[in-house]
């Protein structure tokens, strides 16, 4: 899905709304945000700093989000997050817009929340579409159309034919939720599509995948190597 599909995608949902100031104090909210948040409380909401409702992770990535969006200077992205309520993943693309008041000094914050959870999860919790980036937009991709995924720090790296991008997921979460029948993790840094493995090449002691459409030859764990020919039906 195309950056322009997704933002049709999103004028079709009706978002969570926010509104808030400066110290994180909440003044508005919408019946929506309630119904993406159903085990948060409203009076929780607003009885003081929205912050103490998330994660110290989280909490620096919404104070960068916030910077971002006071600097005027710069077009403000969405932004896309994950949260975990309940041991139940939710997807969401939030858009931080600040208000002004009629002296043109800020008055309000506000905060727009997606959720896309239902597009791009299926019942099983694997995923059906898988959110990626790559500069400052936002894709999603189908997994079929993925050649391999490689790890880059506690993220991913998502190779398909069309490009290289960047997912804000680790290799073992994407290992976990991308459908088992079509993806095995060869490596403890790379998920292959095993409908894209054009040749398996031994090269010494080791054995090698050599990925269709490309020059990439991903090697193998020692400790893998028995149960992938096994996956792949050929032991």
């Amino acid at each position: 899905m195309d950056s322009e599909n997704l933002l049709r995608l999103l004028e079709q949902m009706d978002p969570g709304i926010v509104m808030f100031d400066d110290d994180l104090t909440v003044s508005y909210i919408n019946q929506a945000l309630m119904l993406i948040f159903p085990s948060v409380h409203k009076e929780d909401l607003f009885s003081g700093d929205i912050m103490a409702l998330h994660s110290n992770r989280i909490q620096d990535r919404i104070r960068a989000m916030l910077r971002l969006m006071k600097d005027s200077s710069q077009s403000i992205p969405f932004s896309f997050k994950r949260i975990s309520v309940h041991d139940s993943d939710r997807y969401l693309f939030i858009k931080l817009i600040p208000l002004l008041n009629r002296n043109t000094d800020d008055a309000l914050n506000c905060m727009l929340v997606y959720d896309i959870t239902p597009f791009i999860t299926n019942r099983e919790k694997t995923f059906i579409k898988i959110p990626v980036t790559s500069g400052r937009e936002i894709n999603l991709i189908n997994p079929t159309d993925i050649l391999y995924v490689e790890a880059e720090n506690i993220y991913a790296r998502i190779h398909t034919c069309n490009g290289v991008y960047f997912c804000d997921f680790s290799l073992r979460f994407l290992e976990e939720r991308l459908p088992s029948e079509h993806f095995y993790r060869i490596h403890r840094s790379y998920i292959v599509n095993l409908g894209k493995i054009e040749k398996i090449l031994k090269e010494r002691q080791s054995h090698v995948l050599k990925i269709q459409g490309s020059d990439t030859r991903l090697p193998i764990s020692r400790s893998k190597v028995g149960h992938f020919f096994k996956k792949m039906g050929l032991k």
